[in-house]
This record gives C-alpha cells, structure tokens and sequence, in this order.
C-alpha cells in the first residue's frame, strides 16, 4: 500500500474506532451521530484499502452521499415513513461503498422501515410490517465427501408466501440469488416460525455460492432487494443508510429523536436503543471482515 494510503488508513480508522467508543458512553439521545461517523470513517479506511490503484479514481471521498427525504414535516409517530436516497457518485462515501461491494445506489428511495428489516440484529424481534427480512444461508453436506460442506448447493428458509411463489418471483425479492438455480422446495410445513408462521426450505444449486452471496459477521446471508427488481445492499450499508437516517434526524430534529427514544412516551424507544446498542459490537465486526477482503480489480472498473 502506497504511504499516502496508508496514512490515509490509519487516520481514518483511528477516528472512527474513537467514535465508536465514545457510542458507548453517551445516552441514546445523541448516540446514533457518534455511530453514524464512526462508520463514515471507517468507510475511508475500507476505500484506502478496497480502491483498485487507478489514476482515475482517487481513494479519498467526500461528501454523504445519502439525502434524508420528508425530514421537515417528520413527526415522531412516522418516524420510519422517512425516506433515503442516493446523492452522490462514487466520489462521495456512500457512492464509493456502494460501487466497491456491487450494491444499490438507492437512486429509488428506500424507507427507513425497509432498511431497518435488513438489521439483523433487530428485524426478528422488532420487524416493521410489510418488507422482507434477509436471510441465512445454509450450507448442506457434500455426499459424494463425508463431512464436508457442499460449496454448490444451499438452502434458505422460505415463507408461506415464498413456498407459493415462482423462482423468479423470490429473485425480485432476494436478487443475489438470480444466477441460482432453485432445485426443490421441501418441508411441508413441518417448520414454523417464532410466530406461528410455515416455514418450509428451497434449495438452490450455486458454484462456489458464497462468493456471489453476502457475508456478514462469518455468516453467509441473503439480503433482501431494497427496492423490488433492484440490486440488494450490503449489511455493512444497510447500516449506513439506517445510521445516517437516525444521525440526521438526531442532528436536526432533536425534539422529534429525544422523543423517539424516551420510553415513557414512546413504543419506538426500545427498538431504537436496541438497535443503537447492537451496533457498537457489529459495525467493528463486519468492518474487520471487509478491511481483509481482496481489493476490486482494476478489469472491474
């Protein structure tokens, strides 16, 4: 690594590993800017390392990248209603993470309930209604080599919706599967969910599927599209888009957020300190496992 990228490396981690430590000190009423530009940081820590040596592109970035849409008129009881889109190229910070890990730019708004479901620390316990929620992927066993895991064919869990739908309808929803092929869904409505709800499994056949499908926290995951017919996100910037939501409402609408998060007047409260708490131990996990990924080649420019 060049020395001009490495400085830029080891600043930009520092501050960003001062924030989060600082989250985890302060009350829920002003958290989620400290989380929010940790995060930011570290960003231009991932894009020192993950920017592919090009004269063209330089691996510094400026700028959000994301515009919180509806926040003058935002009360605290449609707090999730808000909406995020994109706002930048991939100059800015979020355009650059976006480019870098094959994600959608968010040139359709996204809710931020949409974004909150693909928390996964969260979206079981406190799922917001009518979005779909990411899901592990399981590995199978190899026959053909005893006690070794296939890296051709998975399973996911599938909804009662899932299980009547078409495979291309569950690609709309969960397009990294496209380039799968759904061999058969099993179960019979033996599985159920927490909430009572059928569960049966699909399974796919995908060589080496965990190099097209997401990983998070040494887990592989199936992200949900963040619109319908798009690109999925990355968690990391599932993170980032809910983060910086929070952060701006936190930032200029202190009424609005102070209520948010006081339980006495609130049923968001709970969700919201959870997720904030969640994020301090994930954020530095996920960041880890993306700082020791293989830059992206110069040919994918």
């Amino acid at each position: 690594m060049p020395e001009s990228r490495k400085q830029l490396f080891v600043s930009a981690l520092e501050q960003a590993e001062q924030q989060f430590k600082a989250a985890e000190h302060i009350g829920y009423e002003s958290r989620s800017l400290n989380l929010y530009y940790g995060l930011s940081q570290a960003g231009r820590a991932i894009s020192a390392v993950l920017t592919p040596a090009d004269k063209t592109m330089s691996p510094e970035v400026r700028g959000h990248g994301l515009k919180l849409l509806q926040l003058d008129s935002l009360k605290t009881d449609a707090l999730f209603s808000c909406e995020i889109r994109g706002d930048g190229g991939t100059d800015s910070s979020f355009g650059r993470l976006v480019w870098l890990l094959n994600s959608d730019p968010l040139k359709t708004p996204v809710s931020l309930a949409a974004t909150w479901n693909m928390i996964l620390e969260v979206s079981l316990d406190f799922p917001q209604p009518n979005y779909p929620l990411p899901l592990f992927v399981n590995r199978v066993y190899d026959g053909s080599l005893p006690g070794q895991y296939s890296q051709r064919y998975f399973t996911i869990p599938l909804s009662e919706q899932d299980a009547e739908d078409n495979a291309a309808a569950i690609k709309r929803r969960y397009p990294d599967l496209e380039p799968a092929l759904l061999l058969t869904t099993t179960g019979n409505g033996q599985n159920i969910d927490d909430a009572g709800s059928r569960l049966d499994l699909a399974k796919f056949e995908l060589e080496n599927f965990e190099s097209h499908l997401r990983g998070y926290r040494r887990s592989t995951v199936l992200m949900p599209a963040a619109v319908p017919g798009q690109k999925s996100l990355d968690p990391i910037l599932a993170w980032w888009v809910l983060l910086y939501g929070l952060s701006m409402i936190t930032r200029y609408k202190p009424v609005v957020w102070t209520q948010a998060v006081d339980v006495n007047q609130s049923h968001h409260a709970v969700p919201l300190e959870t997720v904030l708490s969640k994020a301090s131990e994930a954020l530095p996990d996920q960041i880890l496992s993306l700082l020791n990924r293989p830059p992206r080649l110069e040919s994918e420019c």
